[in-house]
Order: C-alpha cells, then structure tokens, then sequence
C-alpha cells in the first residue's frame, strides 16, 4: 500500500503575509517530513474578493523564492489559473522552475472561477475551458519534445513553434494535477493521472473519485481541505466557507482515513495558514495526526 501524500498551503496570501514568515513555514514543513509545500493563485482581484486575496504574493515567484529556501519539499501551485494568464509564458515558467528547484515543481491548475479577475487581465473567461483543455495536451507535448525546437498544431487557440531549453530534471516534466469539482475537472484529471479537489466532504467525493478509475484506474486523489485543531469535534468551515475538519488530533485522523477509504491518496491541509503559531501547527500535524491516519488505497 502507497502512504498517504501530506502537503501543506503556505502563507502566501493573507494580512500577515511576510516573506520570512513563509519561508520558515515552508522550511518547518519540509523539517517535519511533509512532502509538499503549495501557494495559492490569483494576481488582480476585484475589489469584493479583497479581503481574502488582496494582499497576495505571485505564485509563481513565491516558488522561486521558496526553491532557494528549501532542498526536498515539493513545491506547488494550488490552483494555478492557467487560461487568465498568457498560457506559453505558463510553460516556460514553470519549466524554468523545474530547472531551478531540481525538479521538485508540481502544479495544480484550474479553469477559475473569477470572472472580474479575468476581465482586469484581459483574459476570455468563456473560453478558459477549451484553453486549459488544450493547454494540457500541449504542455504534454511539449515537455517530451524538451530541450530544444518545439511544436505544437493547436486545433483550437494554442498553435507555435519555438525553443525551449534548458532540459528538464524531473522525468516527463513538471507534474500537473487538475483542481476542481466539475465533471470537466474528471475528465481532464484522466488526461494528467492526478485529480485535486477542494473541500469536498466524503460523501461527495466517493463517487466522483469512483467515476475518475472508471477512466484511469491509475489515477491519484488528493484533496486541499481546511484543518483546524480544537478541544471538541465542530463543523469547520474555511475562509470561503467551505466544508472543512475541524477538532481534536484523533478526530481530524478519523476524518482523513474516512476520506482515504472514499478514494483520497493524500492531502493538501490549510492549518489556518493566516493565524499565528503557524510552525507549531505544522509539527502537531506530524506527530499527532499522521501517526493516525491509514494508508489509502492504491
């Protein structure tokens, strides 16, 4: 039996944003034997959105900054918002990451779901699912044709040809996972091999998880979901109110292996990433909570 994937959000984004701040959590992360470290993505949000993602640090640059801070922790986008950013510059970027970080970069993308953040950047928000479809299939391309001339023969907005080096370090590429709860989500996660749903509760999540292996039995599920620590077992809800775990160490075990039983492989927790005590949260996790939790299936 493969062992639970345990990743961690990190505070890019919050009114306590500080860059050393971050840096330490993504280095106690990586100290305590997480596997991976994930930022959050968006770039100009309207003015109704501000209070959660105003005050925000690029994605992608927070991974640079983060790759020259850590040597083994994975580092990701959760969710990088491909079609509201020019898609080629995505790619170079992210394999430009890959190079830097030994290839430790993974990335979760998403069509978004922001419609004036799409608007302020110029972006068509009706037309950000065909991208990332054909996104997907050409970055696939595109890193079996690395290092050197690429091409790709978009049927439908993506079509060039250029050089891209230098090569890659990880074996086929920088990893990508495909965030959302959508049927179209399921079927471009069958494309990638891994599907990252957020804040979904089991019940939910089962059957959404079953119908992905009728596509891929090989295919991976790992859920970004909030965690909080309290005396007593409560509802949690997130910063967007979303369904979340909230309660005691064995508590917070019981519901992750509920959910490894409905089809997860792992985790991505949000430990109430803005308050402080962020690094002690971080080692409880570890050693009061992973103990705990089962393998999930394979």
């Amino acid at each position: 039996m493969a062992r639970l994937h345990l990743g961690l959000i990190l505070p890019n984004y919050g009114d306590a944003l500080d860059a050393e701040r971050l840096a330490v959590a993504a280095v106690t992360a990586e100290e305590a034997g997480l596997d991976s470290g994930w930022v959050t993505d968006h770039v100009l949000v309207p003015p109704e959105h501000a209070s959660v993602y105003g005050t925000i640090a690029e994605s992608l640059v927070v991974l640079g900054f983060l790759a020259g801070r850590t040597q083994t922790l994975e580092l990701g986008v959760s969710a990088l918002v491909v079609p509201q950013r020019n898609p080629l510059v995505a790619l170079k970027q992210l394999t430009t990451l890959d190079f830097l970080s030994g290839g430790r970069v993974v990335t979760a993308v998403a069509a978004g779901w922001m419609e004036g953040e799409f608007a302020t950047l110029g972006a068509s928000f009706e037309e950000r699912g065909r991208l990332l479809d054909e996104w997907l299939d050409a970055a696939a391309a595109v890193f079996d044709q690395m290092p050197g001339l690429v091409r790709w023969d978009g049927k439908l907005l993506l079509s060039f040809e250029g050089w891209l080096a230098p090569a890659l370090v990880r074996p086929g590429g920088p990893e990508l996972w495909v965030a959302g709860v959508s049927r179209a989500t399921l079927r471009r996660a069958a494309k990638t091999g891994v599907w990252h749903p957020v804040a979904l509760p089991p019940d939910e999540l089962r059957p959404m998880a079953a119908e992905l292996r009728e596509r891929r039995p090989d295919a991976r599920v790992v859920l970004r979901i909030g965690v909080s620590f309290a005396p007593e077992p409560h509802p949690g809800r997130d910063e967007r109110g979303r369904h979340a775990i909230a309660g005691p160490p064995e508590w917070i075990a019981e519901r992750l292996a509920e959910y490894a039983d409905a089809g997860c492989n792992g985790f991505v927790v949000n430990l109430e990433h803005d308050r402080p005590g962020l690094e002690e949260r971080i080692v409880r996790f570890v050693e009061e909570v992973r103990p705990r939790a089962t393998t999930p299936r394979q």
